[in-house]
């Protein structure tokens, strides 16, 4: 599987509550028309204790994650009309965006039921895969964990064929855990450290 992960900022004068009812009410549904898209969710991010200093210093407000087989459907999805209608919309409320591709790799299996609250860390350009990993295995010891993703980034950069201004993040690897509510994720995220790591606590909201 081939994630396609943004990493998006709002203009600066969209409101917030506008940004995110215009992603899920007038974006979200041109995003679901791509053709070959296995999966698509919306991480609204939100004012949560656990999400951290890092975090809020990059002025992330959402992670819109979409999945594809491989990389070829990939390829036609960004390729299509419906992307090019999206880079339009873009223009209304995004102020900035950065592109991840990722392969996913599920630590431990998702309960589909329990999407609603997501744990979201970043892990910074430079960070040794050995301290990843062993941060990966500090999360997958969290109370209440309904399913754990690990994402390790294949390319990153420009969103293709976006006029956007790109937003300056580079990740070395993204994990994603998730709970039946944002009390559990906070009461989870607040057992363990993030050293020198961005967490976001989302509203997750799934549209394919």
């Amino acid at each position: 599987m081939i994630t396609a992960i943004s990493l998006m900022r709002r203009r600066d004068d969209v409101p917030l509550n506008e940004f995110r009812r215009h992603w899920l009410d007038v974006h979200g549904p041109l995003v679901c028309t791509f053709p070959v898209l296995r999966d698509y969710v919306q991480c609204h991010v939100l004012a949560s204790p656990a999400t951290n200093g890092a975090a809020r210093s990059m002025r992330i407000d959402g992670f819109p994650l979409l999945t594809f087989a491989n990389d070829e459907d990939r390829a036609r999805a960004h390729g299509s009309a419906a992307m090019a209608a999206c880079n339009e919309d873009s223009k209304l409320f995004i102020g900035a965006v950065a592109r991840i591709m990722a392969e996913t790799d599920d630590i431990v299996t998702v309960n589909e039921d329990a999407r609603r609250a997501t744990l979201i860390v970043l892990y910074p350009e430079g960070s040794e895969g050995a301290s990843i990993t062993r941060h990966v295995d500090q999360l997958r010891a969290m109370p209440r964990l309904r399913g754990l993703r690990r994402y390790t980034v294949l390319t990153q950069g420009r969103a293709p064929n976006s006029v956007i201004p790109h937003l300056q993040v580079n990740a070395a690897a993204m994990a994603q855990a998730w709970f039946d509510s944002l009390v559990d994720l906070e009461c989870a995220s607040a057992t363990i450290e993030f050293p020198g790591f961005a967490s976001f606590a989302c509203e997750e909201h799934r549209l394919a």
